[in-house]
Formats: C-alpha cells, structure tokens, sequence
C-alpha cells in the first residue's frame, strides 16, 4: 500500500494552504538576490567562480577559483573600481564506449562582476592563473588630498 499526500480542495479547508504560499514565497525572494556558486541561466547551470579579496597595506589581492579554464577562455577587465571574470569552461567530447555514473561538472560561459572597496590603479594591475587559481594584484590608487587653502577675513 502507497502513502497518497492529502490536498484539500479548496483554501477554505486549508487555513494553513496562505501561510505556507507566503513562506515559500519568502525564501524564493530572500535566495533570488544572494550570490550562489550555482544560477540558473537559460535552463542550464552555469558557474560562477568564487572569489576571496584581501586587503594589504599598498594592494587588493583577488583569488578565484577556475578550475579547468584556461588563460586562453578567460576575459579579464579590470576598473578602477570593480573587477570583472567572464570566459567559458567547454566539455571535453565524450568518447564511445564511456560510462558515467555521475556527471556533476558544471560547463559554460559565466561571469562575475567583483566590486572594490576602493580605488585601484587599472593599468597596473597584476594577473597569474596557476592550477585553476586566478591571482590578481591590484595596486590601491593614492587617496585624494585634500587641499587647504587660507582665507583672509575682510
């Protein structure tokens, strides 16, 4: 014998069926607008890399994670205030005769806009990608002076 969820058939039956629109409701809002290493996108999955920026004394140092993408499928721009990761990891082809049991590898394009704290100095700006590790140095840019100037009172 099979278990049959129950449904009511109308709202009024369900004093419940309101609250339990509203929560889902909530949580379909509250994930929409939180970064996730997973987003749908046309149908298919995408990745997003993740990213971790540190600060020190003269540099914002950003790593991400880009595993299986090379320099030549990675496009890198860098502003004074945001950088941005876009490329493409692409699926190798499968051969005859393979067999998978699982197939969790995420392929396609994906991009990540990466705000700074602070101003950078663009153009010398340092990248190297080592065992799927993006290192990217970004030298801080000089804080504005502010420029005093003495008034005479009249």
């Amino acid at each position: 014998m099979s278990l049959i969820r129950w449904e009511p058939q109308t709202r009024a039956l369900d004093p419940f069926h309101g609250l339990r629109d509203e929560v889902d409701r909530l949580f379909e809002d509250f994930f929409r607008g939180v970064p996730s290493p997973w987003r749908e996108a046309g149908g298919s999955e995408t990745r997003v890399p993740s990213v971790d920026l540190k600060e020190t004394d003269d540099a914002f140092v950003l790593t991400a994670e880009l595993p299986g993408v090379g320099k030549d499928e990675l496009d890198l721009t860098v502003a004074e205030d945001r950088v941005t990761l876009s490329g493409e990891r692409r699926r190798e082809d499968e051969k005859k005769g393979e067999n998978y049991h699982y197939r969790e590898t995420i392929y396609g394009r994906f991009q990540r806009v990466v705000p700074l704290p602070d101003r950078i100095l663009a153009d010398k700006a340092e990248a190297r990608l080592k065992d799927g590790v993006l290192t990217l140095t970004l030298p801080k840019a000089e804080p504005a002076r502010t420029r005093e100037v003495k008034v005479e009172i009249q």
